[in-house]
């Protein structure tokens, strides 16, 4: 049996079809990526030490109005102590934010609801602003009177035990 030189084998058609599939384009082996946008109303906040340092990277819990007892959503502050949420517009009411970073931390009430139905009203309650002069110097004094009693509560408790 001899070949002839105008038809082409089996194995021919095999080598055809693998070199016009290596150079084939492949499909991506990799996810699509999709960004869809919204326009919302978000509130901003703002967290700060007293001192007027921004409270960066501090914990930040927010509470809807018709389940304050669990989380609604959690996050951090960015490195400016600034966290933009949007609160559920279904859900008009009070919501409690709770900001907290290395022991120290405050509490926010915003109050979140329909004005004639178009645009939400945001009215913001407690958080505790810096402390004046007044404040700090009463501060000042019940610590040092804490302290005069603390040592007055002791050296009385040695003068007893020396006389008995």
């Amino acid at each position: 049996m001899t070949a002839r030189p105008d038809s082409v084998g089996s194995g021919g058609v095999a080598l055809v079809l693998a070199g016009l599939t290596a150079f084939a384009p492949l499909p991506a082996l990799g996810h699509a990526a999709l960004v869809e946008a919204e326009m919302v109303a978000a509130i901003r906040l703002h967290a700060q030490f007293d001192t007027g340092e921004p409270m960066a990277a501090a914990q930040v819990i927010l509470y809807a109005p018709d389940n304050p007892a669990q989380a609604w959503a959690r996050g951090t502050t960015d490195p400016a102590g600034r966290y933009l949420f949007a609160p559920d517009p279904a859900v008009p009411g009070r919501w409690t934010v709770q900001v907290r970073q290395a022991g120290h931390g405050a509490v926010a009430y915003i109050d979140v609801g329909a004005d004639d139905g178009a645009a939400p009203v945001v009215a913001v309650a407690g958080g505790g602003g810096p402390t004046g002069p007044l404040q700090r110097a009463v501060m000042v004094a019940l610590v040092a009177w804490g302290a005069l009693g603390t040592a007055l509560y002791f050296r009385r408790r040695r003068r007893v035990h020396a006389s008995t």
